[in-house]
Parts: structure tokens; C-alpha cells; sequence
């Protein structure tokens, strides 16, 4: 029978971790939350996922990241704290192995902590970063020939009247690397040969509207076979659908078996 349990892993750091129904020595999954949305996930998303999880024998922490969600205002660096987070799982579950990430922001600070910590053997990135560039603007133009003539000459009448400030977009609020280091920082990740899932909805289309992206952004190590990308266009950012919820957690639970 699968567990669950609160637990307090210290310096503001608490979760629920979820245990299968017999000891394993799996990787441990570690879900992090972001924005407002607390450890359940949007929908309960987490909770779903890490029952799920568990029904394949692995245990998952379902995570408030200090000062993110409902969790109290972080001390110190949020990399550090959730290194920490990993020696106290070792100390209690005896975990030494660790698949981490999440959607949006928390897939930035998963890819943090992957860099960081080589106990880090599996990255799930939902909506993460890309660079826009060429490959955009020709996802963009797909998008809008795609909505019909009035949506086209919208876009034209933008150009034509006035010069309009720069956007403020999902850039300028999340933590990104720069092109240069975000490829050279896959390529470390590829060569401890850790598991990369990056997956981008049509949610992310401030910034991510076509599939070309992704190797334009990281360049070679996109082709190794550890790394999994998919583009899901006609999905939203918070997987509001039960459907797209429920391909999702197939699609993670299948990825997650190359770590049994």
C-alpha cells in the first residue's frame, strides 16, 4: 500500500513524501513547486503524478520550495537549501539518487540544482527555457496564418501605427542562462548522462513556437540519447485539462522507467 507523509527536511524546506508499497532503491523524485502554487500542483498535478509514481516503486517528494507557494520566506540560497534537502533524505530514506524538476520556474531551479548536485540522475523540465530566435518568428508567422487573415493584419497594423515598448515576457522574470552557456551547460548534464525531459506546451508561446527551438537553443547535446523533448502545442501552461493531465503522467511514467 503506498504511503504518505509529511515531512520537514529543514531550513524552510517541507513536503509530503509519497513511498511505494515495498522499499526501493530507485532514484528519488523530487517535484518542486512555483508561483503561488503550492506542493499539490496545479490541479492537484503532483498529487496525482507521485501516486502514480509510487505505483511503479519509486518514492517522490512533493516539495514547497522556501518563499514559493506555501511555504515561509527563503534564507540563503535556494540551491543550497535543497542540497541540504537531499542529505537529510538520504539520512531518513537512505536516498542517494534523485529525479527533480517541475513546470515553469521550477524547471529553472531544477536545472539549477542538476548542475550542482551530481546525485542528480534525472531532469523533468515542463515549459522551461528556449531562445527565441529565427525558428520563433517562423512558429509565430505558422500561428497566425493558422488564425486567418484578421489575425494578420492585426499584427501588420501593430508595425505600421507606432513603435510600442518592449514586452515584458517570461524572460525578464524567470532566471535564464544566456544561449552560450545554456548549450554548454546541457552538454554537462549529457556528459554524467542524466535523463532530460523537456517538454513545451502551446502555453509557452511567448517564447516557444516551434519545435526547431529546442535544438537551436541547445545546440548538439540535443541529439544524445538521454535527452527527450516534446512539443505539445495544443496544450495549455497549467495542464487544465483532464485529458492533457492525463497524457502527461502517462508520458512522464514513461520516461520514468529507465530509472527502475
Amino acid at each position: 500500500m503506498i504511503e504518505e507523509a509529511p515531512l520537514d527536511l529543514g531550513h524552510g524546506l517541507t513536503g509530503v513524501l509519497t513511498r511505494p508499497a515495498q522499499p526501493t532503491r530507485r532514484p528519488l523524485w523530487v517535484l518542486l513547486n512555483a508561483g503561488f502554487i503550492p506542493r499539490s500542483g496545479p490541479f492537484r498535478m503532483h498529487v496525482d503524478l507521485a501516486r502514480a509514481l509510487a505505483a511503479q516503486g519509486f518514492a517522490v517528494l512533493r516539495v514547497d520550495q522556501p518563499g514559493v507557494g506555501d511555504a515561509p520566506p527563503k534564507r540563503g540560497d535556494d540551491v543550497a537549501v535543497i542540497m541540504r534537502g537531499f542529505d537529510r533524505l538520504g539520512a531518513l530514506v537512505g536516498a542517494d539518487r534523485f529525479v527533480i524538476g517541475g513546470l515553469c520556474s521550477a524547471a529553472d531551479q531544477g536545472w539549477k540544482i542538476a548542475l550542482a548536485d551530481e546525485r542528480v540522475c534525472g531532469l523533468l523540465l515542463l515549459d522551461p527555457y528556449a531562445h527565441r530566435g529565427a525558428w520563433f518568428r517562423v512558429g509565430q508567422l505558422q500561428l497566425l496564418l493558422g488564425r486567418g487573415a484578421s489575425a494578420l493584419k492585426t499584427l501588420l497594423g501593430r508595425f505600421t501605427r507606432r513603435k510600442r515598448a518592449p514586452a515584458i515576457g517570461d524572460g525578464n522574470m524567470r532566471d535564464w542562462p544566456a544561449l552560450a552557456a545554456a548549450r554548454v551547460e546541457l552538454g554537462r548534464l549529457v556528459a554524467r548522462e542524466v535523463g532530460v525531459f523537456a517538454l513545451y506546451t502551446g502555453g509557452a508561446a511567448a517564447y516557444f513556437t516551434h519545435r526547431a527551438q529546442f535544438a537551436a537553443t541547445f545546440g548538439a547535446p540535443t541529439a544524445a540519447a538521454c535527452v527527450r523533448f516534446e512539443y505539445w502545442p495544443d496544450c495549455d501552461h497549467m495542464f487544465m485539462r483532464v485529458q492533457d493531465r492525463a497524457r502527461l503522467l502517462q508520458a512522464i511514467g514513461d520516461w520514468g522507467r529507465a530509472f527502475a
